[in-house]
């Protein structure tokens, strides 16, 4: 570990330039400080440390957190982003959310000792060397849950599986998404016995909320949508490249649509504004204004944490992130389980077996370009889309089950 600390910190060196105009700002300075030193009085009771990276990750544990909490355990969630932070605080008052520890062996040492784990649980998949080293030596048993390896990590991993082999195989137990995901953790040299295929956790969680969902009326008056009446597209969980293609569609579309947009990161809100404007299109920004223009044809919706509820009221789910194999799309068990229609582009390999049954039943409609996408919405108010629609979350439902197979392999750990 002291090798692993030492590269840790030439890397911090070699990239000052990169790095030193953040420390500089206060906000920045207290998230380093906060991931070397967690905030938390030591403690004597054991808990399950679970960690998430982002939003997305955060989001899935919901029911999971809350039916462990019910069994009485002390959890303890750890998060990466500080977007996924501030989520995980807002969304989770009752339980310790703490920023993720940096992989220095002194710094994991700390985390261990006050949140004093039982049990440590990764949501989908991070490998951070000291950390599983450290636990491994201190014999708390570790599970990664809602596993998942994409094509382009496993290539990196395979040819790097003689460094890392070692610390999959302090991993205790995988529960992954499909028999994909599990071939390739074999393919890694995971013992079989440790792996078993639990479903993705977000479709469970997807029906949960669709069955929580705010009435329309509430979701139109908190977008002070009341007075719209055309059909809703909303392009969920936006990034340039989808904006790029949506963009144009706008215009010429403005009479028989509404468009929502709510991007993947808030702080992109000025850029596309930007773009608006360009355009000339009429748009608005949904914290800067407390009624709706009825000649708006663009909300920008700069707020996190409601993008399930504004697709509750939309005609068609645009979803971002599909036109960057990087990236690999966003979550499309969501919208699916509201019985959406589904537009996108040709990239949703971060849900290989759920893209693949909605595109095939005609839920998930390939667009490749922005004449493409004019020309489907041109044709949609003439489409009966129910029987589609009630194929969408029959693909759902069917996934549900992971929550209870991951709670039970969490259980062989506990007793």
């Amino acid at each position: 570990m002291v090798i692993r600390d030492c590269l840790y910190i030439l890397l911090l060196i070699l990239s000052v330039p990169f790095w030193l105009k953040y420390v500089l700002k206060k906000n920045y300075r207290r998230l380093l400080k906060n991931r070397l030193r967690p905030q938390l009085a030591v403690c004597s009771e054991r808990s399950i440390w679970i960690h998430a990276v982002s939003v997305g990750e955060v989001r899935s544990l919901k029911s999971l957190i809350q039916q462990l909490g019910e069994k009485g355990h002390r959890i303890v969630l750890s998060v990466t982003t500080p977007a996924g932070l501030e989520f995980a605080r807002r969304e989770y008052p009752a339980i310790a959310v703490i920023h993720a520890p940096l992989d220095f062996s002194f710094t994991i040492r700390r985390f261990i000792q006050r949140i004093n784990p039982r049990l440590v649980i990764f949501n989908e998949l991070e490998l951070w060397p000291n950390w599983i080293t450290m636990l491994h030596r201190k014999r708390i048993p570790m599970l990664l849950i809602n596993g998942r390896i994409s094509e382009a990590a496993f290539v990196r991993y395979r040819f790097f599986n003689f460094i890392l082999r070692p610390f999959f195989r302090r991993i205790d137990c995988f529960l992954v998404q499909n028999t994909i995901y599990k071939k390739r953790f074999l393919q890694l040299k995971i013992p079989a016995e440790k792996i078993k295929v639990c479903g993705n956790i977000k479709a469970d969680e997807a029906d949960l909320s669709r069955q929580k969902m705010p009435i329309p009326g509430e979701v139109r008056s908190h977008l002070h949508l009341q007075a719209i009446t055309k059909k809703i597209v909303v392009l969920a969980s936006s990034h340039s490249a989808c904006e790029k293609i949506l963009a144009p569609a706008i215009k010429p579309l403005s009479a028989t649509y509404f468009f929502i947009i709510v991007p993947r990161h808030v702080q992109r809100t000025p850029a596309m504004a930007g773009q608006m404007r360009r355009l000339g299109l009429k748009y608005t920004v949904f914290s800067q204004t407390q009624s709706m223009d009825p000649e708006t044809q663009v909300l920008i919706y700069d707020r996190m944490g409601y993008l399930f509820p504004i697709m509750s009221i939309s005609d068609i789910v645009f979803m971002g992130g599909t036109f960057d194999q990087k990236i690999g799309g966003h979550n499309l068990y969501e919208p699916a389980a509201m019985g959406k229609t589904i537009l996108g582009g040709p990239f949703y390999n971060n849900f290989p077996d759920i893209g693949s049954e909605l595109e095939e039943s005609g839920v998930y409609h390939r667009v490749n370009n922005s004449n493409e996408l004019l020309a489907f919405l041109k044709n949609f108010p003439d489409k009966n889309m129910k029987p589609v629609n009630d194929r969408a979350l029959n693909a759902i439902l069917k996934r549900k089950g992971s929550i209870s197979c991951s709670l039970k392999q969490i259980q062989r750990f506990l007793d």
